[in-house]
């Protein structure tokens, strides 16, 4: 049997290196091409392309370094792990043009490269951008996010999401950084509490950003497990992929210990359709 070829964009985060390891782990022949924007080759991959933005035409960038290594565009399974985008604000507000910037990084790149390559499988991780807190701040990454579920649930077969509980990353980090900021100048009531509640604590503000999320997802998901919540760390996105890989459904959930499959898209409000 031929080796399998897996394609990780994005391989030095934390959603990279948690996705190649489970690739190496379920499936230990397998050649793994990663991605990275910077000029360092990625940990555990066996090739990395550098200098690879995640924008539109990133699919032809990719294209190219395969012809130059003369490596066929055959694989099993992307994974593409990005997600920036403007953040700070209610998803609700997001501008036309916040959410096209935030596509061009967080989907239109995944479009193309499914388009491009045609793997067997197209997996994108998100977030559960639905929730309270999470509405209040998320800004056009949760519009992305959105726009992915639907992308998934329209061809289960090809397509997947792995949606994840929050964990620390780079990517949080941001968001901590930039909703740390907006919060000095908001009359959105949420934010307000949140800066109220942030005030009254003795925490770092990333500290205190973390314990209020997790705070959120146990609020949402306890009454589903008799098991207690914990917070989700990267070897609950491994599990994630791992599941997501041999799953029919379009998207699996990981949070913690807790794990399971969706079909449809989250209930989210009505406004979201507006998009």
């Amino acid at each position: 049997m031929g080796q399998n070829q897996y394609l990780v964009i994005g391989g030095s985060g934390e959603a990279g290196q948690s996705a190649i390891l489970c690739l190496k782990d379920k499936d230990p022949s397998a050649y793994i091409i990663t991605s990275t924007t910077t000029n360092e080759p990625v940990s555990n991959a066996d090739l990395t392309f550098f200098d690879k933005k995640a924008e539109p035409g990133l699919s032809d960038k990719i294209v190219a370094d395969l012809k130059a290594h003369n490596i066929l565009p055959s694989f099993k399974a992307i994974i593409y792990t990005p997600a920036l985008g403007e953040v700070g604000f209610p998803i609700a507000e997001s501008s036309p043009k916040q959410i096209k910037d935030t596509l061009g990084i967080c989907l239109d790149p995944i479009l193309e490269l499914e388009l491009a390559l045609k793997p067997e499988l197209m997996v994108a991780y998100s977030a559960f951008y639905w929730l309270s807190h999470t509405l209040s701040f998320y800004g056009s990454m949760g519009i992305a996010k959105y726009k992915a579920d639907l992308w998934a649930l329209g061809n289960p077969k090809n397509r997947k999401i792995v949606r994840a509980g929050t964990f620390f990353s780079k990517s949080v980090r941001g968001i901590s950084i930039v909703l740390q900021r907006t919060m000095k100048k908001t009359n959105n009531p949420d934010l307000l509490t949140l800066k109220s509640r942030f005030e009254n604590s003795d925490q770092k503000f990333m500290d205190f950003f973390l314990s209020y999320a997790w705070e959120h997802e146990k609020e949402a998901f306890q009454s589903r497990f008799n098991t207690p919540y914990r917070p989700t760390e990267r070897k609950d996105l491994s599990r994630g992929l791992s599941l997501a890989l041999g799953s029919n459904a379009p998207i699996v959930t990981v949070l913690g210990d807790w794990s399971w499959e969706e079909t449809e898209l989250p209930k989210v409000p009505n406004w979201f359709s507006q998009f």
